[in-house]
């Protein structure tokens, strides 16, 4: 595509090189007509329309410049007044920003509400797998426990079944019943079946029992027996309070008043009502002087009392013996100890506080040994057992498929 103003400017010069041509075609006849200087004022003349026509052309081209400038100009203005016009609100864009928050909030409670669910079920995928794991476990402990309760094939079954029972049975005396001497008892049977069987795989089995009944022997055994014979002979030693002579005129009863039908005057009905209601109080209400301490000054019924509650607090103590409750047993001796040392006198108490005090050093709840070793041990020389047994069966198998 061709510029215009260069076509402009190409005809411009064309005009001038034709005007110049017909000036120097002319020019013979000029010479022939003018002097000199006037074909030299001819020549600048032509130059100055030459000049002149440049100047326009030029001045043309920056004029269709500068238009297409202002075109551009005003085609950017009224873009940028569309824009204006299309930008949107300041309360639209608060709204929208309180748009997009809810929704962010509405996200993160949702994501949450996710990662809870899948916390829940990796929680009862963990649960899950650690019940099939611990009935797996279980199913594997009862298929081990029936083979071994398979019935015996021979003698010698018969007597590693009973000597397993007799560990057992040591087992549950002693933390059960907590009863130390048949559980060395029947540690000592187990150990006399084995030393009878002879063989060299229990050994161990023998050792461990060794090591338990001498656990047992060394563990203080509260003699319960014993306890209860002593509480029973405190009880009978167990004395009431003396009797203590009242002298004459302590502890009788002084009235409110003297005459109570001289206190209220007036023969009236209402008179009468207050000397009945004085009478009835006098009567009721008793007043007694006591030079001495209460607990000194009881009667032969507030003795009587404190004998059968001392009895019965000594009773108690005997069935908490009985019970082996070492916390109950001393809680119960220090009410014995506090009742005796309040109203008992100082002659009488002392020895029976020793007898008491000597009870308190009791503990009738030791720490008891583990003594599970032996059956463990007893269990594993039956698996190594078994499997010494199992392995000339599986040699044999092995030689018999190579021969065929």
């Amino acid at each position: 595509m061709i510029d215009k103003p260069a076509a402009h400017k190409a005809d411009i010069l064309d005009t001038t090189v034709d005007a110049i041509d017909s000036f120097d075609h002319n020019e013979s006849t000029l010479e022939k007509k003018v002097s000199g200087g006037a074909r030299f004022a001819l020549f600048l003349s032509a130059l100055a329309l030459l000049f002149t026509t440049i100047g326009v052309a030029a001045g043309y081209k920056h004029w269709q410049r500068m238009n297409i400038k202002a075109k551009e100009n005003a085609a950017e203005i009224a873009n940028l007044r569309t824009q204006l016009q299309q930008a949107p609100s300041s309360e639209s864009v608060e709204t929208l920003r309180k748009e997009v928050e809810e929704k962010t909030t509405q996200s993160k409670s949702e994501h949450t509400q996710a990662l809870q669910e899948m916390a829940r079920l990796q929680n009862q995928t963990r649960q899950f797998a650690d019940t099939v794991a611990s009935q797996v476990e279980q199913v594997t402990f009862l298929q081990a426990r029936m083979q071994q309760a398979s019935a015996p094939s021979s003698a010698k079954d018969w007597q590693i079944a009973e000597v397993e029972y007799l560990l057992q049975l040591a087992n549950r005396e002693l933390h059960l019943a907590q009863n130390t001497q048949t559980a060395i008892a029947a540690l000592k049977e187990a150990d006399t079946l084995l030393a009878k069987l002879g063989q060299v795989n229990y050994l161990p089995v023998r050792q461990q029992i060794s090591r338990d009944v001498s656990r047992l022997e060394a563990t203080p055994a509260p003699d319960i027996a014993s306890i209860s014979q002593r509480i029973t002979a405190t009880m009978l030693a167990l004395k009431p309070l003396p009797a203590i002579d009242t002298p004459e005129g302590q502890g009788q009863a002084v009235p409110l008043s003297e005459n109570p039908e001289q206190a209220v005057e007036g023969n009236s009905l209402w008179a009468d009502y207050k000397r009945q209601a004085l009478s009835t109080l006098n009567e009721a209400v008793i007043i007694r002087q006591f030079d001495k301490p209460l607990q000194a000054e009881l009667d032969a019924d507030a003795r009587q009392h404190l004998f059968q509650l001392l009895r019965i607090r000594l009773e108690n103590l005997r069935l908490l013996a009985l019970q082996r409750d070492n916390n109950g047993f001393h809680t119960q001796l220090e009410l014995l100890k506090e009742t005796v040392a309040t109203y008992y006198p100082e002659n009488q108490a002392e020895p029976l506080l020793k007898t008491l005090e000597e009870f308190a050093g009791e503990n009738l709840q030791p720490s008891l040994p583990d003594i599970s070793g032996s059956l463990k041990q007893l269990e594993s020389a039956r698996h190594t057992e078994a499997a010494k047994i199992q392995e000339p069966a599986e040699t044999d198998k092995t030689k018999g498929g190579k021969s065929e």
